[in-house]
């Protein structure tokens, strides 16, 4: 015995309940062309605390310098035909009492080329003493692509010897022209 025989809303061939009462809006969807891209990322780690969320962060103190490399993968690296930028998150330090802001400065060298001179774009960390969450994000492009790529910080600051610039993380991103 069927017991769907009579007109039945359920169509036991598809297993799914028509209504024609119902006018459903369609979806409106677009497809655009697939864009590619790539982000090589690097977590910093060197100083077991302030980083978000890792809890880590690198710590350049005035005068010192530090070197990250990023290589591009042979397969995505064609000269001429890819743009690429740096993100690094950063903070200055936390001390009690603060230097002053303006005292804090940095210059940033990507492949040798200088992209930054002087004053950070930065605030002091906070919440004292714990992860910050006031992280800032640097944003530079790079002009000379090469497949290894070399960033250099050096914490240029003019206030005391144990000042410092935290880094929490370095990105560079990749995309085609």
């Amino acid at each position: 015995m069927d017991y769907y025989s009579f007109n039945s809303p359920i169509n036991d061939s598809m297993n799914y309940v028509q209504n024609p009462y119902i006018n459903q809006m369609q979806p409106i969807l677009s497809n655009n062309p697939t864009e590619t891209d790539l982000t090589l990322f690097k977590e910093l780690s060197g100083f077991p605390n302030y980083g978000n969320p890792s809890g880590n962060a690198d710590i350049l103190y005035t005068g010192n310098q530090g070197t990250w490399t990023f290589e591009v993968p042979a397969f995505f690296f064609v000269p001429g035909l890819l743009r690429a930028e740096v993100l690094i998150s950063g903070v200055l330090d936390d001390k009690q009492p603060a230097t002053p802001i303006r005292q804090y400065s940095a210059t940033i060298t990507i492949n040798g080329r200088v992209v930054h001179r002087g004053a950070l774009p930065l605030q002091h960390g906070r919440p004292f003493g714990a992860q910050f969450d006031d992280w800032q994000i640097m944003r530079f492009n790079v002009r000379n692509l090469r497949r290894v790529n070399t960033i250099e910080i050096r914490n240029t600051s003019t206030g005391a010897q144990n000042d410092w610039i935290g880094l929490d993380w370095i990105e560079m991103r990749f995309s085609r022209n």
